[in-house]
């Protein structure tokens, strides 16, 4: 019963939606414009939210070597898929983005804010707060990133007697969140590449809170509702051994790199093949760390991993197989007479 009964559920799962497979998850905090999409506009106008896109649009196209002609959040993404295009290894991707993230703060004129926090407040402060403090940050400063946020992971905290004793309406304990919830993440959504998410998201921000805050992180972005958690005090697994990779070519990535052309070649895969079907089947073993609705909905993305292969970006070997796609996209290209 259990072989027809667990290939039922697979079944399910396949045909459920998911975003990295094209379909688009439902989110309930912002009203929908008359083509279906989400209407950011509430959120963008603030003068904060305007202050910081303008702020890290300007490090990207510094880093791209110009700017993009597309006015808003869509020309900033511009700009995030063609740094996460170039030439090079995934690390060094990722020390790209991370140099985008570390001189956010400095071109605010608050640059001092990092070695001061690692040096006397994350030591001093209790674990429950400093987690709190990300969270206030995150919450209310990064919606035009994200999109709508909620808090996750509330721990129970007690309230100092002294406090009670002025304010009595105080309870005993107040629930206090430790990590960040983007409903429905709106850099995956307009990205549509597991690369952009990992190398130029996950990585460099999990990298940039531990070495610079002192804060361990874990990011957790869900390939199936578009949801990503932001676990703060939470060390995150070493890339290699994060779920957030065991995942194939969002169907509708925008990179000139993905499809056919991503394709492992006959010896890639015959040196693979091993590795990727271990991987696969282990994916049936784990409980979704975050990044799957459930378990089923995991085994399926890891059996289209074992077929084809991760996203180009996020795979070990995403140099050679930069160059491989760009040879084969320049063989087709015709001789103009």
């Amino acid at each position: 019963i259990a072989g027809p009964r667990r290939h039922r559920t697979l079944l399910r799962a396949a045909a459920s939606p998911a975003g990295w497979r094209g379909d688009v998850p439902p989110q309930s905090s912002l009203p929908y414009l008359p083509d279906g999409s989400i209407d950011y506009a509430s959120i963008d106008r603030s003068p904060v939210s305007q202050v910081l896109m303008g702020t890290v649009r300007a490090l990207l196209a510094d880093t791209a070597g110009h700017d993009s002609p597309t006015p808003g959040y869509a020309g900033m993404m511009e700009l995030v898929r063609e740094v996460n295009d170039m030439e090079g290894t995934a690390d060094q991707l990722q020390k790209r983005a991370r140099g985008v993230f570390e001189n956010i703060l400095p071109s605010l004129w608050i640059g001092w804010v990092p070695p001061l926090w690692k040096k006397f407040v994350q030591p001093n402060m209790p674990a429950w707060l400093t987690s709190f403090s990300f969270f206030i940050v995150f919450y209310f400063l990064f919606p035009w990133l994200m999109g709508p946020m909620e808090g996750e992971d509330f721990i129970e905290v007690e309230v100092p007697e002294t406090l009670r004793a002025v304010f009595f309406f105080m309870p005993a304990t107040v629930r206090v969140p430790q990590s960040v919830k983007a409903e429905r993440c709106r850099f995956l959504e307009q990205a549509q590449c597991a690369s952009v998410c990992v190398n130029s998201c996950k990585v460099p921000s999990q990298e940039w809170l531990r070495d610079d805050f002192g804060m361990d992180l874990h990011i957790q972005p869900n390939y199936d509702d578009f949801s990503c958690r932001w676990r703060f005090g939470k060390p995150a697994p070493p890339l290699m051994e994060d779920e957030a990779i065991m995942v194939p070519c969002f169907s509708r990535c925008p990179s000139k790199f993905k499809g056919t052309k991503d394709a492992l070649s006959l010896r890639e895969k015959v040196l693979r093949a091993a590795e990727d079907e271990r991987l696969a089947r282990a994916v049936a073993e784990l409980t979704p760390d975050g990044t799957a609705l459930s378990t089923a909905s995991l085994e399926v993305r890891g059996a289209v991993v074992g077929k084809a292969g991760k996203c180009w970006s996020v795979d070990e070997e995403r140099l050679a197989r930069r160059a491989n796609a760009a040879n084969e996209e320049a063989e087709v290209v015709p001789t103009v007479r």
